[in-house]
C-alpha cells in the first residue's frame, strides 16, 4: 500500500504522495450568520456558470475563508524553505515562509507571515486550514505535528516549529496562539493504531471548520481521521476514515458541517487511485457513525455547502490521484433537492484546492496551486517550473 506521508497532498507527480468585501461569508456557523443579514439565494449554478480570475500572485494557495469584516482570506504555503537536509528526491526543507492574505483587492495583503512549512515529496506545506469564528477571531490549521522536526535545525526554529507544527493558532490581530495541538494527539493516536496503516505514526491536520456550539472539526490527510476540537483545545479522535477499494489511504481533505448537522468529508485517496475512487462521508453527531454520502469523485481537494444548500466538491484532477497528465481540475456542484451533478469550470482549473462560499450563489477556489512540472531540487524549484510556487497562484470566482 503507498500514500502520501508527511504532507499528505496534492500531488501530480509528486511522488505518493475568491469584487469580494461583503459579498458573503463562508461555511458552516459563518454561512448561518449570512442567511440572517440576506434571504437565501434559491438559483443552482449551471455548466456555463462565469469563471473569473479574481486574485493573482499568490504564493502556492491552499484554503479559503471569508474574515471578520467580509474580507476574502486565503492560506498559502508560501516558498520553499532553505533549511534542507538530504538531496534530489529525499530533500526534506523546513523554516517559516507560510502566510495568510488579504486578497479583497485582487493582490495579496499578508495579515499573518512566518507560518511553520515545510518541503516534502517534491512539494511545500505549511498553513493549511483557516476558518473564522463568530466572535471574528482568525484560525489556521497547520501542517504535521512536533513529533516530526528533526534533529539539527537551528535552536531558533527548531523551538519555533516545535510548537507550532500541527498546531491551531489564533492569528487575530497579528498574534500567535497555540490554543490545541492535533497533531501530537494524532501522531500518538496513529501509534496506538498501527493495524490500519503500515505507514503510520502519520499526522498531518488539513481542513478545519467551526463547530456549532463552539470549537472546531478538523480532518487530518496524514492520520486519516476526524476530529473535535472543543472550546478549551481538548482534541478527540471521533471517526477513522476507511482506506480505499484500491487499498490506499483515504487521505482526507476537507470538511464542513451540513445544514443537518452531519459533518461531511471530502478525500483525495492515495496514489493510483482512478477518477471514481473519491467519497464524501457524513459524520452523524447524534450516532457517532462515518458512511459514505456520495461517491464516484476524483481527487476531492475542496467542499462544502454554498449559500442554497448545495453541496461542492473540488477535483484537484479529474483522472484520479495521481492523474495521467497535468491536474486539470472542475468542481462538482451536488442539487440538495435530488442529488443532480452538474460539471463546473471544466477544463479551466490547474490542481484547484479549496472551497468557499458566497452569500450570492457563487463559489470560490484556490487555482494553480502548487509548482508545475514538480521539482526534487529544493533550492532552485521556484524558479525551474513552468508554474511556480512563488506568484503563480491564484483565487477563481465561479458564477
Amino acid at each position: 500500500m503507498r500514500r502520501l506521508k508527511t504532507s499528505r497532498m496534492l500531488v501530480a507527480g509528486v511522488a505518493a504522495t475568491a469584487a469580494l468585501v461583503g459579498l458573503g461569508v463562508g461555511p458552516s456557523e459563518q454561512a448561518a450568520e449570512a442567511a440572517t443579514q440576506k434571504a437565501r439565494p434559491t438559483r443552482h449554478l449551471t455548466s456555463d456558470a462565469p469563471v473569473t480570475v479574481v486574485a493573482r500572485g499568490l504564493n502556492s494557495p491552499r484554503s479559503l475563508a471569508w474574515g471578520p469584516d467580509g474580507e476574502l482570506l486565503v492560506t498559502e504555503m508560501g516558498a520553499t524553505p532553505t533549511a534542507c537536509q538530504g538531496t534530489g528526491f529525499a530533500t526534506r526543507c523546513y523554516g517559516q515562509t507560510g502566510s495568510v492574505a488579504d486578497v479583497s483587492s485582487g493582490t495579496p495583503v499578508r495579515i499573518a507571515e512566518n507560518l511553520p512549512t515545510a518541503f516534502n515529496q517534491e512539494e511545500t506545506i505549511g498553513p493549511n486550514g483557516i476558518t473564522v469564528d463568530r466572535k471574528g477571531h482568525i484560525y489556521t490549521l497547520q501542517a504535521g505535528s512536533p513529533e516530526q522536526v528533526p534533529a539539527g535545525l537551528d535552536p531558533e526554529l527548531t523551538k519555533t516549529l516545535t510548537e507550532q507544527y500541527g498546531s491551531i493558532m489564533d492569528i487575530t490581530d497579528g498574534q500567535r496562539k497555540v490554543i490545541a495541538n492535533p497533531g501530537t494527539v494524532n501522531w500518538n493516536w496513529t501509534k496506538n493504531n498501527p493495524d490500519l496503516s503500515d505507514t503510520y505514526p502519520a499526522s498531518n491536520p488539513y481542513a478545519l471548520t467551526t463547530k456549532p456550539g463552539g470549537g472546531f472539526y478538523l480532518v487530518d490527510a496524514g492520520a486519516n481521521t476526524l476530529n473535535s476540537v472543543d472550546r478549551k483545545g481538548k482534541t478527540k479522535v471521533l471517526a477513522f476514515v476507511p482506506e480505499t477499494p484500491g487499498g490506499s489511504d483515504a487521505v482526507p481533505m476537507c470538511v464542513d458541517v451540513g445544514p443537518d448537522g452531519g459533518v461531511y468529508i471530502g478525500q483525495i485517496t492515495g496514489h493510483g487511485n482512478s477518477a471514481t475512487a473519491a467519497n464524501v462521508y457524513r459524520y452523524s453527531p447524534k450516532t457517532g457513525k462515518l458512511k459514505v454520502w456520495q461517491s464516484g469523485f476524483s481527487a476531492i481537494s475542496g467542499c462544502g455547502f454554498g449559500a442554497n444548500g448545495d453541496f461542492y466538491v473540488t477535483q484537484f484532477d479529474t483522472t484520479g490521484f495521481l492523474p495521467t497528465g497535468d491536474p486539470i481540475g472542475n468542481v462538482i456542484q451536488i442539487n440538495h433537492k435530488d442529488n443532480s451533478r452538474t460539471v463546473l469550470a471544466d477544463e479551466k482549473l490547474f490542481a484547484p484546492t479549496g472551497f468557499l462560499a458566497g452569500a450570492d450563489g457563487s463559489i470560490y477556489v484556490a487555482d494553480k496551486t502548487m509548482m508545475w512540472p514538480a521539482c526534487t531540487d529544493a533550492p532552485a524549484c521556484t524558479s525551474s517550473t513552468d508554474i511556480h510556487a512563488t506568484g503563480d497562484g491564484q483565487i477563481v470566482k465561479i458564477g
